[in-house]
């Protein structure tokens, strides 16, 4: 089961690349919260998740970090959105640690300082300004999603769908907020939109949102993030070849060597703590 949130989210970040040439991102995003809480919100369920981890989930986790980094994925080429989003890994496991969920030690800081190394490699190569702003975007949407998975692993209490059917009823109308003071040409794209636009928009909110965030969500409750987050690591290897794939999108040497770095060092973040480690914890 942990196999595929990482390779539907692959499949939904470079889906989206395209579909975000008709759709502005927010609004593209709102659309998608919107379809994910009618497939999975349903009020007259009880909730037992606190109303505040709800709504700090909500925002960080969901509308805010996802107009971040849909906003940056417009600017930059697929494959390297998909490799810089891999440090919302380090940043995960930095937002359990401090909250008290996750054990650190020197092996962990380092594995994360490395990884943060490799997407500034990656950040640090873009062709042009906008490609700058879009990386910038990214990283910080990842940090945001970071600290939402440390409240979602310290204070969730429900199943993986009903809190992302709760989270998405949230979310959904701050994107369409954000989006009309920030965005323009929603209503032209609405009327624009063909249907490869409409097909992509329900494989990412369907694969991408209902089904991914819905089995992330349950194992997250069940198992530490430390546990979960090596699965991650499947995302960027999909998501190379799927852009390769579909969208001719060829890696420069640079990049590819980038992504190696960011992935050296969440392998250390993620790799289960010897016993000397844990003796000394």
């Amino acid at each position: 089961m942990a196999t595929l949130p990482p390779a539907l989210w692959a499949i939904a970040y470079t889906i989206a690349k395209p579909a975000m040439q008709t759709f502005p991102p927010m609004f593209l995003m709102a659309i998608v919260y919107a379809v994910t809480a009618l497939a999975l919100f349903r009020p007259s369920s009880r909730r037992q998740t606190p109303v505040w981890a709800l709504v700090a989930a909500a925002t960080l986790g969901g509308s805010l970090q996802s107009a971040l980094i849909f906003s940056g994925i417009a600017l930059v080429p697929a494959t390297m959105a998909v490799l810089t989003v891999q440090s919302q890994v380090p940043f995960a496991v930095l937002a359990a640690w401090a909250i008290g969920q996750e054990r650190m030690n020197g092996r962990r800081l380092s594995g994360i300082a490395l990884s943060l190394a490799g997407v500034a490699l990656v950040v640090g190569m873009p062709e042009s300004v906008g490609q700058f702003r879009g990386l910038l975007l990214i990283v910080l949407g990842t940090l945001c999603w970071g600290i939402a998975q440390g409240i979602i692993r310290a204070a969730s209490k429900d199943s993986g769908g009903q809190l992302m059917g709760m989270m998405s009823a949230i979310a959904a109308p701050q994107l369409l907020a954000m989006s009309l003071l920030l965005e323009t040409g929603q209503r032209q794209a609405l009327f624009n939109a063909g249907l490869f636009d409409w097909a992509a928009i329900a494989v990412l909110a369907l694969g991408g949102f209902v089904a991914a965030y819905s089995i992330w969500y349950g194992l997250l409750r069940r198992y530490r993030i430390d546990q979960v987050a090596p699965f991650a690591l499947l995302m960027p290897i999909i998501g190379v070849i799927i852009a390769f794939l579909f969208l001719n999108e060829r890696p420069s040497p640079s990049v590819l060597a980038g992504g190696a770095v960011i992935l050296i060092g969440l392998g250390l973040v993620v790799r289960a703590p010897t016993k000397s480690e844990l003796q000394v914890a």
